[in-house]
C-alpha cells in the first residue's frame, strides 16, 4: 500500500510504497511495534545503520528490532549507549515499550537486563571509552546495537564488538544494528562505512573504510575472495514518526536551526559535517 504524509508547516508531501496490508498498517498506527506488525520488513543484512533526520523514531526502532527474537531462549542481545546518562534515557524508553509488547517480561535493575518469558535476554549497557570493551570479553551475542553511532569518534568499539557476535543456535541469525544522526565526532568514519559505498536503502558488500575495497576471505583460504557480509543504510526522516510529524511543532523547531544543523537534523544530510 502507499503511505502518504503531508507536513502542516512546509506543506511538503512524502509518499512511500511498502508491501503491507491495511490491517498491518493500522496495527502500527495503533501503537504496535513495527517489528511485530510487519515482521517481513526487517532487514536481513549483517550490519545496518538506520539514521538521518532527528525525530524519526530511531531509538524506538532500535529497541523494537530485537523483539522478533524474544521467543528464542538462546537469544542474547546487547544494546549500548555512549554514557550512563544516555543509557538511563534508553532504559526509560524501553520500560514504556517492552511490558506492553511482551507480557511478563522482566527488567533486572542491577544487571540492566531484560529477560523475556522464554529466557531470551537483552543487556543495556554503556561504552564510554575504548577500554570499556573489555567488559564484553568472553561474551557472545547474536544481536548487538549501538544507539547514536556517531558519538563514538573511531570505529574501534564497533569493530571490537563484531568479534563478540556469535551463536551456536543455527536458527538465530547474527546482526549488528546502529542508529545515528549526521554530525558528531564519528561522522566521517560512519559515513565511509555506511553512507558512501551505495545508494541509500540498497544493500552492499562491506568495504574497508580506508581503501573502499570489499572485505573478503584472504588469500589461501578455502573460500578465497568471497565477500564477508553485507551492510545497508536505511534513511530515517521526521515523517517516519507520525507522533511527532503530524502537528508540525517539532518540524518547526528543526526549521529554526542554523543552516548546517537544519540540513543534518531535518534533511538528514550526511554531506554536511560540524
Amino acid at each position: 500500500m502507499k503511505i502518504t504524509k503531508t507536513s502542516m508547516i512546509s506543506g511538503k508531501t512524502n509518499s512511500m510504497e511498502i508491501n503491507v496490508s491495511v490491517d498491518q498498517y493500522q496495527s502500527w498506527i495503533d501503537g504496535e511495534l513495527i517489528q511485530v506488525a510487519m515482521p517481513h520488513l526487517s532487514a536481513d543484512e549483517r550490519e545496518v545503520l538506520y539514521g538521518g533526520s532527528a525525530g524519526g523514531g530511531k531509538s524506538y526502532a532500535m529497541l523494537a528490532d530485537p523483539v522478533r527474537y524474544f521467543n528464542n531462549p538462546n537469544f542474547r542481545g546487547l544494546l549500548v549507549r555512549k554514557t550512563t546518562e544516555e543509557l538511563r534515557e534508553l532504559i526509560s524508553v524501553s520500560k514504556q515499550l517492552y511490558p506492553k509488547a511482551i507480557p511478563n517480561i522482566k527488567f533486572l535493575e542491577r544487571d540492566k537486563t531484560w529477560v523475556a518469558p522464554s529466557g531470551a535476554t537483552l543487556w543495556l549497557s554503556y561504552l564510554d571509552r575504548d577500554d570499556d570493551v573489555t567488559r564484553y570479553q568472553g561474551q557472545a551475542f547474536s544481536w548487538i546495537g549501538f544507539d547514536e553511532l556517531t558519538q563514538w569518534s573511531t570505529p574501534f568499539a564497533w569493530d571490537y564488538l563484531r568479534s563478540r557476535l556469535r551463536t551456536s543456535d543455527t536458527s538465530l541469525s547474527i546482526y549488528m544494528r546502529a542508529t545515528s544522526n549526521p554530525g558528531g565526532s564519528g561522522h566521517q568514519w560512519v559515513k565511509k562505512m555506511f553512507i558512501d559505498p551505495a545508494p541509500h536503502g540498497e544493500a552492499f558488500w562491506a568495504t574497508d573504510i580506508e581503501t573502499g575495497k570489499t572485505l573478503a576471505m584472504p588469500k589461501g583460504h578455502s573460500q578465497e575472495g568471497k565477500p564477508l557480509f553485507k551492510r545497508r543504510f536505511i534513511p530515517a526522516t521526521l515523517f517516519d514518526n507520525p507522533y511527532l510529524a503530524d502537528d508540525g511543532v517539532y518540524e518547526a523547531n528543526l526549521l529554526s536551526l542554523p543552516e548546517h544543523q537544519r540540513k543534518q537534523l531535518l534533511e538528514g544530510n550526511w554531506d554536511v559535517n560540524e
